[in-house]
């Protein structure tokens, strides 16, 4: 067996603990702590796995993440060029390594990771974290990140009950 192959999947083993707990948090800070863990070790399984478009789209992610909580931690809103930045970056990186029809899935997933960090409400944030979740699912069969695709199963699942829970609560 590839010794790439290999180190991809533990990479996708830690990325299914991450994905699955973040969405079982109740606050924002948390969830975007185990976000962050989540996209660092997708972005190295897709490193390993040769898929350059998907592991450039997940790093950014982690550099979006920090300079989101930069703003977060002096309790001020990202301003709207930034925003404009993590966009213009995200397609210009999807642009940059395109190989095929497939590369889009990641650039859109991209796109709503970025609303998913301007999303104050956490029933929000976890409503685009299933469209994202569905997409990477789809692209992971694709490209062999297979136990990143079951971490995509179990975070929609996880995230499916966590919208009930928290919703529950709120009535």
């Amino acid at each position: 067996m590839d010794t790439n192959f290999v180190v991809a999947q533990i990479f996708g083993v830690l990325g299914v603990i991450a994905s699955v707990c973040s969405m079982q948090f109740k606050k924002r800070k948390q969830i975007f702590i185990a976000l962050l863990l989540l996209n660092l070790f997708s972005a190295l399984n897709f490193v390993f796995l040769g898929s350059m478009a998907s592991a450039y789209v997940c790093f950014f992610a982690v550099f979006e993440m920090l300079i989101n909580y930069l703003f977060e931690r002096k309790k001020k809103r990202v301003l709207l060029v930034v925003v404009l930045i993590y966009v213009a970056v995200n397609i210009a990186l999807g642009a940059i390594s395109f190989t095929g029809p497939l590369d889009v899935i990641p650039i859109v997933c991209a796109l709503i990771f970025c609303a998913t960090l301007l999303t104050k409400n956490e029933q929000n944030i976890r409503w685009l974290m299933l469209l994202n979740q569905s997409l990477w699912l789809v692209f992971d069969l694709t490209v062999g990140a297979y136990f990143f695709a079951v971490s995509n199963v179990l975070t929609i699942i996880s995230t499916a009950i966590a919208l009930y829970r928290f919703s529950k609560k709120k009535k």
